[in-house]
């Protein structure tokens, strides 16, 4: 399974990559520090295989919702292929209110990941 991790925090987007890792020792994962860098790799990937994603909110210069906003704006990305997730630290309800207008979302989750809610994206 291939993961991308979009965090703008490197020490949280460590520590999820070593979860899923551990849970599954042939995963792929990228991660980026930037919703901006994440997109501009998405446009240029070739990659046909279905990917999670997992997205925080609140992240400088491209929010959470701004990269979704911009992910289904791009017409060269099939968006079909990814299993988006919002995983954040945001306890506001405005943030899961927000979320709901996002079809394409499969969940929202509260940081930190952890390997039961990773078998429960992955099943």
């Amino acid at each position: 399974m291939k993961y991308i991790l979009i965090d703008d925090d490197p020490i949280i987007n460590l520590v999820h990559k070593k979860v899923i890792i551990k849970n599954d020792l042939e995963a792929e994962v990228t991660d980026f520090i930037s919703g901006k860098k994440a997109l501009d790799y998405l446009k240029n990937s070739n990659d046909t295989e279905k990917n999670i994603i997992l997205l925080d909110i609140n992240m400088p210069e491209m929010n959470g919702f701004e990269f979704l906003d911009a992910l289904l704006k791009h017409k060269g990305i099939n968006c079909d292929q990814f299993n988006i997730f919002i995983l954040t630290s945001s306890l506001n309800n405005k943030d899961k209110e927000q979320a709901t207008q996002y079809p394409i979302l499969k969940g929202y989750l509260e940081k930190p990941l952890d390997i039961s809610n990773l078998q429960k994206l992955i099943a």
